[in-house]
């Protein structure tokens, strides 16, 4: 984004950014002289606060502005379009990550306004190998202001003379090390084919319709968790007033028990339980992360339940 926009070193991340990709972020550019800004969220939605992007915006020195949806905090930003519409109306580009899962049943990137859109690939039918390897997307929209400055090589349907048959052919290679040495926009030696095969098999096998009927299963089962785990007194799930696709947080901060001890109990009943985000989001106290997918059923969403029901003595 900042070598499309030249001259402009700022780009915009949401207050509620992974913490874990954070780290990499900043080693990335901060080397490059560029600065990454953090723009305020609604403490009752956990929406970005689109007054305070809007006068980060105003120098308009911003390459680009970046958002998660779902976000990290589980919660779907429902105003991505209008960030989007914001950020071009003050001349920076909008860029998604996403969970690719998620976009069987959420708009595309693309329909909201999108320049480029990222994610990892791992929930594409992969293991989760112990951290790797994974599966990483990249895409954007067709401007050749902007594809020739994406990293690797882009491959393209095409057919045979006859138009009898359909093949897969390069049809663009960027600036590549080889071609342009310290220049080159890519520099990436390793391959992620095997993995890129077993994800587009996995689509293959759902297809559209299926692929729809996987992110309706998740979210009926984990607004099902979130509604259970609400019920227990002293427990509130989700914490923020927004929808969400498989990720939700659980705050214990009425109930007089710290998550640590909540977690650890549960191990003991082998039940592996949520993320805490209190030492990231101090604002949220003791309020856990907690992701239920197509994976867990009725019976081990509901053994959760009475875990933590006896964890808490209710």
């Amino acid at each position: 984004a900042v070598r499309i926009q030249r001259r402009k070193y700022r780009v915009l991340v949401p207050s509620t950014l992974n913490p874990y990709h954070e780290p990499v972020i900043r080693a990335y550019v901060e080397p490059k002289g560029l600065s990454v800004e953090k723009v305020k969220y609604d403490k009752e939605t956990g929406l970005m606060d689109l007054e305070d992007l809007k006068e980060k915006l105003s120098p308009k020195d911003v390459a680009a502005v970046y958002i998660e949806n779902p976000s990290f905090l589980g919660f779907i930003e429902e105003n991505a379009k209008a960030i989007g519409e914001i950020a071009h109306d003050y001349g920076a580009l909008f860029i998604m990550g996403v969970d690719p899962i998620s976009l069987g049943v959420l708009e595309a990137p693309g329909r909201l306004g999108a320049d480029m859109a990222v994610g990892e690939g791992q929930p594409l039918g992969l293991g989760m190998n112990f951290g790797g390897p994974y599966l990483g997307i990249f895409a954007a929209k067709w401007s050749m202001r902007i594809v020739r400055q994406m990293p690797g090589r882009i491959m393209g349907l095409t057919t045979t003379t006859d138009g009898k048959e359909k093949g897969f052919a390069m049809i663009l290679q960027t600036r590549e090390q080889h071609i342009r040495r310290e220049k080159a926009t890519s520099n990436i030696c390793t391959n992620e084919m095997l993995c890129a095969l077993g994800a587009a098999v996995y689509m293959a096998l759902l297809g559209k319709h299926g692929f729809r009927k996987l992110g309706e299963l998740i979210m009926y089962r984990s607004h099902y968790a979130a509604k259970k785990l609400n019920e227990i007194d002293g427990v509130k799930a989700p914490v923020f007033k927004s929808e969400f696709f498989k990720e939700f947080t659980v705050s214990s901060n009425d109930a007089g028990v710290k998550y640590e001890t909540i977690h650890e109990e549960l191990l003991k009943r082998d039940i592996h339980g949520g993320l805490y985000v209190g030492k990231w989001f101090p604002e949220l106290g003791e309020t856990a992360l907690f992701c239920v997918t197509e994976m867990h059923d009725k019976n081990d969403i509901d053994k959760l339940v009475s875990s933590i029901k006896e964890i808490l003595g209710k």
